[in-house]
């Protein structure tokens, strides 16, 4: 029996495989990756490195997964191509090996950015348990940081630079941070809450150079000349998907890897899921991955879901997005892009707490809830844009509707 061979361990990988055996399904399965180790959890790597949890927290299923689960887990292995007319991956080093099923995980890389020599010691992103260890042997020793980046990983690494007492320079190319998600208001809360804490936080910036001395990053360079004096340069401007071998394998690929709602690829009995793959939309265009935890996760789901013989179709929920930020509680829910044309936007604020919630409706209709500092409406607001429901028309007592009763002027 040919195994159902499994590229990447990520979120989507793992629950392929819990899938696959919750139908009864006994066919071998091979895992091929090439971190050193087993499953874990990505968002935790941010809170290792503040102390909050340890570093056996992270592992995202208990040591017994794998043999509980009959796959045989290949770890520090590196794929180099898909034969689909020979259903065999090629191992580098090894040789092919055969599959039945073929699912890729691959996920994405960061962006790395030409502007530096990516050998300099003090290159950093935060991707992997790797980089958390690395991160943290460099913040033992250093003076003083750069960090590039509009995203939620680049807010990341600026708290733990500042964390470990390195001071830091947040640079970004836009006007405000996260600014797909947050409004500028709502921005200049964080960037607030960063410089209290120590942070110099430069926005309609950019880093043309960053130099090195003695192998060690010494400096960045900016647009306007200035030049930073740092040992820590973090590149967080945005993901590349690993898209690679379905594309050499002929598959359809877009920004990453297109599948249909069963997460079947073009090329015959090859499945992807997670991050790298794209969703074709009922207009037949792929639709952007969300890379988010549980998109993945229930992309995996399906996938495992189908490769075993089933027919599950995957269902796109409504966008939630939740965060940390400074000490601030973050949900954004639904459609929020700042900007959007033909929505009406409310905002409520408390003066007696740090934060607000922004409402935005379109003919109506509740289409998008962002909340800074009190988050517990998320999970409601999400149902009410789920159920596409008018505010005006819930209960006179419903959260929402009480919220919007205390409307800003």
């Amino acid at each position: 029996m040919e195994p159902y061979v499994i590229v990447g361990n990520g979120v989507a990988a793992v629950n392929a495989i819990e899938t696959i055996r919750a139908r009864g399904n006994t066919s071998p399965i091979i895992v091929l990756t090439d971190q050193e180790c087993a499953f874990y959890s990505r968002p935790s790597l941010y809170y290792i490195m503040l102390g909050r949890i340890r570093f056996e927290d992270a592992w995202g299923r208990p040591p017994e997964f794998y043999e509980r689960n009959g796959a045989d887990l290949r770890c520090s292995t590196t794929v180099a191509s898909v034969d689909p007319e020979a259903h065999t991956v090629e191992i580098e080093g090894q040789g092919p090996l055969r599959y039945s099923r073929l699912l890729l995980a691959t996920g994405t890389r960061g962006r790395f950015l030409p502007w530096a020599d990516q050998d300099l010691r003090g290159i950093i992103t935060l991707n992997t348990l790797l980089d958390v260890t690395n991160i943290t042997d460099l913040l033992s020793d250093s003076r003083a940081a750069v960090i590039v980046g509009g995203g939620l990983t680049s807010i990341e690494l600026v708290e733990v630079c500042r964390h470990w007492g390195v001071p830091t320079t947040f640079v970004m190319r836009g006007s405000h941070f996260l600014d797909r998600q947050l409004t500028r208001e709502e921005a200049e809360l964080i960037h607030e809450r960063l410089r209290m804490g120590g942070a110099d936080v430069r926005t309609g910036e950019e880093i043309v150079e960053v130099t090195g001395e003695n192998g060690r990053v010494a400096r960045a360079v900016m647009k306007s000349g200035e030049e930073i004096i740092c040992d820590i340069a973090g590149c967080t401007v945005g993901v590349t998907t690993n898209k690679e071998l379905a594309e050499a394998a002929g598959g359809e690929t877009d920004r990453g890897i297109v599948v249909d709602d069963r997460m079947r690829t073009t090329v015959a009995d090859v499945y992807a899921a997670g991050d790298v793959a794209q969703v074709r939309g009922p207009d037949g265009k792929p639709a952007p991955s969300e890379m988010l935890w549980y998109v993945a996760a229930d992309m995996g789901r399906i996938a495992g879901d189908n490769m075993a013989g089933g027919d599950e179709r995957y269902r796109k929920r409504v966008f939630l997005n939740a965060a940390e930020f400074c000490g601030v509680d973050f949900c954004g829910v639904g459609e929020i892009v700042p900007g959007q044309p033909d929505v009406e936007t409310i905002t409520i604020r408390d003066p007696a707490r740090e934060g607000s919630a922004r409402l935005v409706m379109r003919d109506g209709v509740m289409i998008g809830a962002c909340f800074l500092g009190d988050i517990r409406l998320a999970d409601i607001a999400r149902g009410v844009i789920a159920q596409g429901a008018r505010p005006s028309e819930l209960p006179a007592d419903h959260p929402l509707r009480l919220l919007l009763e205390r409307r800003s002027p």
